[in-house]
């Protein structure tokens, strides 16, 4: 189990103004977060709420994994700012929204992408001590490495997980509702129960993006429900269903996967989406 509390650098406001150019809009790479340079090194540096800081220190801190981005640092202030490690390639929804980066990641790229993003679930969910809950899974939360490798980032709204002797795996109810909609498990976003399996419904999201490259909502509609053609009936007319299956991935892989991989990725991700809670399982 982790128990690992490495320290942090800590950064002056002055620091990372001068790192940003005062913040400017050409250091921008995303809502409240900015690319600066720091001794050389190019770090990215987020502003944030002292309460969701603290919350991302106490998790961090006590994290090491090739798959969960690491903390640098921080500064506490009016307004303050944690620094993370930058990530060259930016977000998996940046790389899928562009063409030209989409192209670049092959379906070996993307399997490989997959298997980070299971793994890192697996070390926060299993191995650390405590484990958490991560409510807050989605493309733009996967960071791409310039060797093309996945770490999970977006770790603000992330919980602990109290075990207990009578509950083999924790769960509980939640009356303020968190995450993005096109990432929210059915029994999450009606009822307000939560456990791991809301991370593994965002997970099955993820996965069909990696598919299809398009949004987990697209024109008001859910890209879980674009999997209609794997159900059970549909699999009879097997022909039919993997013609579905190829209108459904996207159009950059040029055709160049295994049919054979790419249904079974698809089911999984169909698993992982369904509306019965029992069937997401890690």
């Amino acid at each position: 189990m982790s128990k690992l509390k490495h320290s942090l650098i800590s950064f002056s406001l002055e620091e990372l103004r001068i790192a940003t150019e005062d913040f400017s809009p050409d250091s921008a790479i995303g809502r409240a977060m900015y690319r600066g340079r720091i001794g050389g090194s190019y770090l990215a540096i987020e502003q944030i709420t002292e309460e969701a800081g603290h919350r991302v220190v106490s998790i961090l801190t006590k994290i090491n994994h090739l798959n969960v981005v690491k903390l640098e640092g921080c500064c506490y202030g009016t307004k303050p700012y944690l620094v993370y490690e930058f990530v060259e390639k930016g977000s998996l929804r940046d790389n899928l929204n562009n063409s030209k980066m989409a192209k670049q990641l092959t379906w070996a790229i993307r399997m490989q992408i997959v298997f980070d993003l299971a793994v890192g679930l697996h070390y926060i969910h299993y191995c650390t001590k405590p484990a958490y809950v991560h409510r807050n899974i989605n493309s733009k939360n996967v960071l791409i490495t310039a060797d093309r490798r996945a770490k999970i980032s977006g770790f603000r709204l992330a919980k602990p997980l109290i075990c207990s002797e009578e509950k083999e795996e924790p769960n509980w109810n939640e009356s303020v509702i968190v995450g993005d909609k096109g990432y929210l498990a059915p029994e999450y976003l009606t009822y307000g129960q939560a456990s791991i399996k809301v991370d593994v419904y965002a997970f099955g999201v993820v996965l069909l993006e990696l598919l299809s490259a398009k949004e987990a909502i697209e024109n008001g509609n859910l890209l879980k429900d674009a999997t209609s053609f794997l159900a059970d009936e549909a699999l009879v007319d097997s022909s039919g269903c993997l013609d579905k299956l190829k209108q459904f991935m996207d159009p950059t892989l040029l055709g160049e996967y295994p049919l054979g991989d790419a249904i079974c990725l698809a089911l999984l991700a169909k698993g992982c989406v369904e509306e019965n809670p029992l069937t997401h399982h890690e």
